[in-house]
Parts: C-alpha cells; sequence; structure tokens
C-alpha cells in the first residue's frame, strides 16, 4: 500500500509538471501566433519639441507623436521606445539593439551607404547659419573660414561642415563638436563669442529667441539655406519588410492630415510639405 501510494504521488506530481509545462507552452504559442512583432525604436532625449523628456521623465515630442500614430496602423507590430542621447541611436542601430532610428535624420550619402532610409520624409529640414543679431559679417560658409561654429558629431550639419573643409583644405572652418549641450548653453555660447556661428532651422531660431530673448531677438538666421532637405525614420540595411509598412503608415498620416495635425500642435506649424 505504501509503494502505491508512493507511485499515486508521483504520478500526480509529474501530472502537474506536464500540465504547467504545456500551459506555458500554449501561452508562448498563443504570443508567437497572434502575429505582432516588437519593433524597437531608438529615438533622442533632449531636442525639444521633437524627442525629449517630460518633467516626469516620459518620452514626449513630434517624434513620438508621428511613431504613436504610424503603430496605431500597423496592427502587425507593437512599438517600444528606448531613448538615448543623439550621438548613440545610430550606434545603437549598428549593433541591433534597436530596429528604427528616429531623430530627424536628413539623408546625406555617407548615411545612405550605411543604412536604408524611408522613402516618405515626415518634416522639412531647412537649415540656415545662425549667429548673434547683431552680426553682418556672415552670411554664408565662406565667411566662416577660419572661425569656430557648434555642431555635434554625426549630424547632417556636420557633414556638411566636414565636407566643406575637404574642398577648401587651406582655409577651413574650425569646428567645434559639441554633443547634448543645452539650448542655454549655445545661446550663450553665440552671444558670448565663443563660437561664431551654427546651423539651426527657422523654427529653432525662433524657439531659441522666444525662450531666451526677452522679447526680442537675440540670434537670428543669415544669408541663403545652408541646406534644404527633408527628415526619414532610418533602419538597418536590408530590413525592407518593416521600412515599408512604415512608409505605407506615414503616407496614410500625410493623406489622412493627421501628420500636418501634429505637426502644428507640436512644432506650432505645418513643416510636412515646406518651411
Amino acid at each position: 500500500m505504501k509503494k502505491s501510494a508512493k507511485k499515486l504521488a508521483l504520478a500526480a506530481v509529474l501530472a502537474a509538471l506536464g500540465a504547467a509545462m504545456l500551459s506555458g507552452c500554449g501561452k508562448k504559442t498563443a504570443a508567437a501566433d497572434s502575429g505582432v512583432t516588437k519593433v524597437v525604436v531608438g529615438t533622442g532625449n533632449a531636442y525639444e519639441p521633437y524627442c525629449f523628456l517630460d518633467e516626469k521623465g516620459n518620452l514626449a515630442g513630434y517624434e513620438y507623436e508621428v511613431l504613436k500614430a504610424v503603430d496605431e496602423l500597423l496592427p502587425q507590430y507593437e512599438f517600444e521606445y528606448h531613448t538615448s542621447d543623439f550621438a548613440n541611436v545610430l550606434i545603437s542601430l549598428d549593433a541591433g539593439k534597436i530596429d528604427i532610428a528616429a531623430h530627424q535624420y536628413e539623408w546625406n550619402e555617407e548615411r545612405g551607404e550605411k543604412y536604408l532610409f524611408g522613402k516618405e520624409p515626415y518634416t522639412t529640414y531647412v537649415t540656415y547659419l545662425a549667429v548673434a543679431s547683431g552680426r553682418t559679417d556672415i552670411q554664408s560658409l565662406n565667411d566662416l573660414q577660419g572661425r569656430k561654429v557648434k555642431s555635434s558629431a554625426g549630424s547632417n550639419s556636420v557633414y556638411i561642415l566636414e565636407n566643406y573643409n575637404k574642398e577648401h583644405p587651406d582655409n577651413p572652418i574650425n569646428i567645434d563638436y559639441v554633443n547634448n549641450s543645452t539650448d542655454e548653453e549655445t545661446i550663450t555660447g553665440i552671444l558670448n563669442g565663443v563660437w561664431d556661428a551654427t546651423i539651426l532651422t527657422k523654427r529653432d531660431t525662433e524657439k531659441l529667441n522666444k525662450n531666451y530673448g526677452d522679447g526680442g531677438e537675440v540670434i537670428k538666421v543669415t544669408g541663403e539655406p545652408v541646406q534644404s532637405s527633408s527628415t526619414f525614420f532610418v533602419f538597418a540595411k536590408g530590413n525592407t519588410e518593416l521600412q515599408e509598412a512604415v512608409d505605407g503608415a506615414v503616407k496614410q498620416l500625410k493623406e489622412s492630415g493627421k501628420l500636418a495635425q501634429i505637426s502644428t500642435d507640436i512644432i506650432g506649424g505645418d513643416y510636412t510639405e515646406s518651411e
């Protein structure tokens, strides 16, 4: 009787374990069968109003709102967000830690060789030289030869400046690579002559004047645009299925007017077609 009781107890334990294992397998199968794929999005944490952390530490800004709207149109995907400073977003894409890089990326030849860019732009990005409001001696890149310009490693602006220097090796622009600087540091540096210029959009210049100009203009854009381009989401080479799906959603947002509305609500104007 004792042996029979032990056998019955052992059988009960094995049956319970088997049920637990089947239950676990059932959950995994259900998750796999749901057809939903997790997509990790890498974006910035300090570029207001595009991608930044709010006062509660939550991701906010234009990039995030556009991506949320894209995700809603793609039931086969579930977006998860990882934030870092600008310089590390593409590094994370290189390392396979993220699937989409979102930080107002403009196409250039160097980036185009390395990454798969979306084909549907979602923001216009026209940049100018920005200088202290009282300066009249700077109108173009040629006027910056031998002078110091603030930029950040990995940005399209620094790409433009570096290419200019390759073409003018005898009298290059002095590029100051400054990553993760605050808006206040940018304004202070321009006004105090630490930098002769930086490269900004008109809307970013207006934002800085609004926040630090005390009702007036402390910096201004000058001359013709340094670059007229658009921004795109960036993917790893070969990830065409995700790229095409995201492009399709961005196109839908444009056609419905929702993209323009997000731009107006977050950036302060419709910067999805022209500036």
